[in-house]
């Protein structure tokens, strides 16, 4: 497993979104994420691919995260 964890500029004002440990589950992909956002601990969440990117949803769906590809080759 790879120890690395990314640090993704998540706006304007120096907020990050930080993703570790990916992990592959049935052709699923899963990570572990969090954000400068709030005080939760890392959570673990499946990967969607959209668009050439990635994306991290909530519960109901909604798009919370968006990032490029490439940002996640570097956990590989």
């Amino acid at each position: 497993m790879n120890t690395a964890i990314l640090c993704i500029p998540a706006d304007d004002e120096g907020n990050k979104l930080f993703i570790k440990d990916l992990r592959e589950d049935n052709k699923k992909l899963f990570v572990k994420y969090k954000s400068t956002f709030n005080d939760i601990p890392f959570s673990e969440t499946e990967l969607f691919h959209v668009d050439d990117n990635y994306v991290i949803t909530g519960s109901d769906g909604t798009v919370l995260w968006r990032f490029s590809k490439e940002w996640l080759e570097k956990l590989i």
